[in-house]
């Protein structure tokens, strides 16, 4: 009788096999949707294997290889709950919170990632919770919650921790400029917003195309011309002048986002030298 189990549980652990096996196939060839349907199959016939966690975890790296975010956040889901234990449930968090990042969920990561943190006990987990809460911030441009994680992910090589902690020191004294202010010196001299941040072209065509519509309208007052004056206020200046307060808080902003940017990738390129 024992033989005829043990038989039985060898017959079955190798149709596992077999099954997972031709799925992977499928998966490490990129044919993702071929891939899904045989983890899928597996996952049917093998409800109560150790291993459904695992399929349910290729389903949601097929899917995110798709682009498709809702069904691989949705499998990342049933993964982490069939987990057989914490360990591997940690690591399918983790999965899945490079899933929100990579789909710009920056939120719904930094809260997943607190929760994986704040749950586990084992410091390899806690160090790659933290280097992904350090991207998260980065992406959000929180330099000073970036260093904070970076130092904790980066506590064993204090040299390049020094590294990435300058650039981040650095970039937390970037100089931006005021979307509010630009806005309103366009408001008051059409083109100083444009040129306080940064763009002298835009700046001086705003300043000459604005002053020269006034001078117009000004001209045709003087002259009586009230209704060509009205023509060229409310058709030509107006749309004109209310643009230029609009360029000139969006090129402040743009300024901004350049800033933060360039400082975030230049981070990120640093980070890539130690992960290599």
């Amino acid at each position: 009788m024992l033989i005829w189990i043990s038989l039985v549980n060898i017959l079955f652990a190798s149709s596992e096999d077999i099954a997972l096996n031709y799925a992977n196939g499928f998966f490490d060839a990129g044919y993702y949707e071929e891939a899904i349907t045989e983890y899928k199959r597996f996952i049917f016939f093998n409800p109560s294997s150790e291993r459904v966690s695992h399929a349910y975890y290729k389903i949601a790296l097929a899917y995110r290889n798709e682009r498709n975010w809702t069904k691989s956040i949705d499998a990342f889901r049933h993964s982490i709950h069939t987990a057989p234990n914490d360990s591997i449930r940690n690591e399918k968090e983790l999965a899945l919170a490079v899933t929100f990042i990579a789909n710009g969920n920056y939120s719904r990561a930094e809260i997943l990632l607190l929760r994986v943190k704040s749950s586990t006990n084992n410091p390899v987990i806690k160090q790659k919770a933290s280097f992904l809460q350090g991207i998260v911030y980065l992406y959000r441009f929180r330099w000073k919650s970036a260093r904070d994680a970076f130092q904790e992910y980066l506590q064993e090589n204090p040299e390049f921790q020094s590294q990435i902690d300058s650039l981040l020191a650095d970039a937390q004294k970037l100089k931006y400029k005021s979307p509010t202010l630009s806005k309103w010196l366009s408001t008051f001299f059409p083109g100083t917003g444009q040129v306080y941040a940064g763009d002298w072209k835009n700046g001086l065509n705003a300043m000459v195309l604005n002053g020269g519509l006034g001078s117009s309208i000004i001209y045709k007052i003087i002259k009586a011309d009230y209704e060509n004056a009205f023509v060229v206020y409310y058709f030509l200046f107006r749309r004109y002048y209310i643009g230029n307060r609009y360029h000139a808080q969006r090129i402040a902003w743009e300024y901004n986002e350049y800033l933060n940017r360039s400082s975030a990738h230049r981070i990120l390129d640093t980070l890539m030298l130690y992960e290599e």
